[in-house]
């Protein structure tokens, strides 16, 4: 039996600058740890100007993983989403933290 491989093609990262509002983004690599794998919609802040940083609307999903993890208690940084809050904004994420995920599932 003759077994083939097939190389998939490495799609380099964007840089940091190529993230713009608007785009489905994972977050990776940040701090605090509890934002690490969540991904959202990025935002962009009319009051500020600062390309290196945007807000993230997270998806429904990701709401719901932030709800459920025990280390958000340990960061003032991030808020634990309300019982009512379907999708969390979170504010002035870095954007060398952020890959886009438009094929993620």
């Amino acid at each position: 039996m003759t077994v083939t491989v097939e190389e998939v093609p490495l799609t380099p990262a964007p840089a940091p600058e190529d993230i713009k509002p608007g785009r489905r983004v994972r977050l990776v690599g940040i701090s605090p740890a509890c934002l690490n794998g969540l991904t959202g919609i990025t935002q962009a802040d009319p009051a500020s100007r600062a390309t290196t940083r945007l807000d993230v609307l997270l998806d429904e999903s990701s709401t719901e993983f932030l709800r459920r993890d025990h280390r958000v208690n340990n960061t003032r940084k991030v808020k634990v989403p309300g019982p009512d809050v379907t999708r969390q904004l979170l504010r002035g994420i870095p954007t060398g933290g952020m890959f886009y995920a438009e094929n993620d599932s």
